[in-house]
Parts: structure tokens; C-alpha cells; sequence
């Protein structure tokens, strides 16, 4: 039985240079470099996360369930302590791109904003639980 020869692109590449571990064009440094960045922007997200539930739980605590300028306050307090999670996250010297600058305010803002509405509404209701309850006759 004869062998038909190989085409070009059916050849193996040549690993015996050592770089089979790092992708093409990368050197080794920027695989540290991805790893801070990367770490650093799970810090802080779950920052984020931990503010979105402070957030929360100072909306519900702050002021008489009954007002209507209770939601007003409670969305100033998420907007503000966002701005402060940005803040940290500029001081916490994340080294993203400058093309990936957004990425300190894009990081865990929906995971924010939901943690806030449910803890919110969860220490509300822990709180005030007699607040919408009637009796029925």
C-alpha cells in the first residue's frame, strides 16, 4: 500500500521552540498582565455586589414606608454609592487598556442594580411586615 504525500496545510507545527503553552504572539509577561486585570475586576465586582446590597438595606431602613418620597431617596442612595464603588475602583488601579476604560463602570452594574432591588424590597418587608395587611371580615 503506497502513502500519498501530506499537503501543506495537513503538517503539524513545529513545537520544540517552548512556546506551545502561550498563544501566538503573546509573550509570557502579558499572561500575568490578563491575570490582573482580571482580578481586579472580579474585586470589583463583587464590590459592586456587596454596595448593591448596602444600598438596599439603607434604602429600606431610611425613612416611613408610606412616603412618597422614599423611592426618590432610595434610588439617590444607589446612584450615589455606585459613584463611590467607580471611585474605589479608580484608586484600586485596575490596569485595563485606555480602549477598555469603560470597563470600571460596565463591570457588575447589573448585578448591582439587582442585588440593591433585592435587598431593598427583602429588609422592607423583614422590617415592615404589618405595612399592606388587612384584615378580611
Amino acid at each position: 500500500m503506497a502513502r500519498h504525500p501530506k499537503k501543506k496545510g495537513d503538517e503539524k507545527p513545529d513545537t520544540t521552540d517552548g512556546t506551545k503553552d502561550n498563544p501566538v504572539g503573546l509573550p509570557g509577561s502579558s499572561q500575568t498582565e490578563e491575570s490582573k486585570v482580571k482580578g481586579g475586576l472580579d474585586k470589583l465586582f463583587w464590590l459592586r455586589v456587596g454596595l448593591g446590597v448596602l444600598a438596599g438595606t439603607l434604602s429600606a431602613i431610611i425613612g416611613n414606608p408610606i412616603e412618597s418620597y422614599r423611592v426618590g431617596l432610595g434610588f439617590g442612595i444607589m446612584i450615589m454609592l455606585f459613584i463611590v464603588s467607580y471611585v474605589i475602583a479608580k484608586s484600586m488601579k485596575i490596569p485595563v487598556a485606555a480602549t477598555e476604560k469603560k470597563k470600571l463602570i460596565t463591570t457588575g452594574y447589573g448585578s448591582y442594580f439587582m442585588m440593591f432591588i433585592f435587598s431593598w424590597i427583602l429588609v422592607n418587608t423583614l422590617i415592615h411586615p404589618d405595612v399592606g395587611i388587612t384584615t378580611i371580615r
